[in-house]
């Protein structure tokens, strides 16, 4: 499997979360290298350097649960414990 090629580009996953009580919480806050144009990251190839909290996916990553339910690279995982995304109604 080709891992870059699963990414639909939807930069959900470059979004802040919170980890509260083993929960994971999404929020509406991006991170500051997203590019909102286009939903890439504007330092992808050295993104873990300059920013040390941005995780690199890999399968060992992607179980621990910070990815949306319906991200291609968790569909399909059984019992993925996704993160509970914004309310977007809320203001």
């Amino acid at each position: 499997m080709d891992w870059e090629a699963v990414c639909c580009r939807c930069g959900r996953c470059c979004y802040e979360k919170i980890d509260f009580e083993g929960q994971i919480y999404y929020t509406d806050i991006p991170c500051q290298f997203l590019d909102p144009a286009s939903n890439l990251c504007q330092v992808y190839a050295e993104r873990d350097i300059r920013r040390p909290g941005c995780v690199r996916l890999c399968p060992e990553n992607v179980a621990k649960g910070f990815l949306p339910a319906d991200c291609p690279y968790v569909v399909g995982l059984d019992n993925y414990p996704a993160p509970i995304m914004p309310d977007a109604d809320e203001p």
